[in-house]
């Protein structure tokens, strides 16, 4: 399977291509953001959501950015 890295974060693997907005550092940031903020208890389960779905996103970008 080819790979092809292309500057500015561009990744080609099995014919598709995927560009990620944010970088890993902006992701950590977004993640450390909401880890040290202070919430209303009716807003806890939309917070948990959001935190789910970034850190998925972090774990796909960081495995993605490996050589």
């Amino acid at each position: 399977m080819a790979k092809i890295n292309a500057k500015g974060g561009v990744k080609v693997l099995g014919g598709k291509g995927y560009i990620h907005p944010l970088t890993l550092k902006e992701l950590e940031f977004l993640l450390t953001i909401l880890a040290d903020s202070k919430y209303k208890l009716e807003d806890v389960p939309k917070i948990l959501d959001i935190t789910k779905k970034l850190q998925s996103e972090y774990k796909l970008v960081k495995e993605h950015s490996k050589e």
